[in-house]
């Protein structure tokens, strides 16, 4: 459930919502790395501001995550259920998020967010993803230097495949943690 903090947003839709996930993906609960390292707790009082859920999240230690910055360094550990920092903040000064792992059975629809700013895709990802496979599918998704969805290969280690480009406002993705960068 989402808690409305602010009343212009009262009707804002989660920006990620399991459609395959009884059996196939499970939300990890897990604490948002409140720490200055990279993209980390910090990265919510800069210009970054917010994690939209469907952003990558990698783990740091123990059961603290981060959002992804891409790259062959950043290994991704699922995609984020919550909105963190920002107008949307779920958190209310706690730590305790949700991240969705699974396996490859694992469907999800991700949409844009609120603006062009506040999405969990990265600024290429859209129009181009729609335009250039449609309904075909099939390709890469990766994390950008921001934790965002990219179709841009050899953005480092994968994290979902692309299954249908509904428009450019939403797709549906099928998680696929690579552990190999490519």
């Amino acid at each position: 459930m989402i808690r409305a903090n602010n009343l212009a947003r009262i009707a804002v839709k989660r920006t990620i919502r399991p459609l395959y996930a009884w059996h196939s993906a499970v939300p990890y609960a897990c604490f948002w790395d409140t720490g200055t390292g990279a993209l980390g707790g910090t990265v919510l009082a800069s210009a970054a501001g917010s994690v939209y859920p469907g952003q990558v999240a990698v783990k740091t230690t123990g059961e603290l995550m981060r959002l992804s910055a891409g790259g062959a360094s950043a290994l991704p550990f699922g995609l984020f259920n919550n909105f963190i920092g920002g107008t949307m903040d779920e958190l209310a000064g706690g730590t305790e998020i949700g991240v969705w792992v699974g396996g490859r059975d694992a469907v999800f629809e991700v949409l844009a967010g609120f603006s062009s700013t506040e999405t969990p895709f990265a600024s290429t990802f859209g129009a181009a993803a729609v335009a250039a496979n449609g309904t075909a599918g099939g390709i890469g998704i990766y994390a950008d230097s921001a934790g965002r969805l990219t179709d841009a290969a050899g953005s480092g280690f994968r994290v979902a495949r692309l299954i249908e480009a509904v428009s450019t406002s939403k797709v549906i993705v099928q998680l696929s943690l690579s552990e190999v960068a490519g």
